[in-house]
């Protein structure tokens, strides 16, 4: 890439930055786009409608927190609140992570499972 085609990137990038600011957003454009890209270990290009769907998202979970805190009888809101509104947010990759264990395990004992197959076939062809 040439420096003028840089140039010409970096200020369609900042025109689209800009048109995104105008929008009616939950959270600020470029701060999503930045933890975005801060998460990222390889350069990406983020289209328009990714940045867009990533901010909405974003704002549904914060609502959806709010609904669920808002249930709450105290006037005063604490952490613990926040914490027991957003806990289902925050276990999702534990989740993941012991559905993966579960998976492998299954694996495992399928694999054990048609070795026994095996066997018992060809104990059945030596009578």
């Amino acid at each position: 890439m040439g420096e003028g085609e840089q140039v010409a990137g970096e200020s369609e990038e900042a025109k689209e930055e800009e048109e995104l600011e105008k929008l009616a957003l939950p959270f600020p454009n470029a701060r999503v786009v930045k933890i975005l890209k801060n998460n990222f270990q390889k350069e990406h290009q983020i289209r328009r409608d990714v940045k867009i769907a990533a901010n909405e998202l974003l704002g549904k979970i914060l609502e959806d927190i709010a609904k669920a805190m808002d249930n709450e009888e105290f006037y005063t809101l604490s952490i613990e609140h926040f914490n027991k509104a957003s806990k289902k947010y925050r276990t999702v990759d534990l989740q993941a992570k012991r559905f993966e264990r579960i998976k492998q395990l299954l694996i495992k004992q399928r694999a054990e499972l048609e070795e026994v197959i095996m066997e018992m076939e060809q104990f059945e062809e030596e009578f």
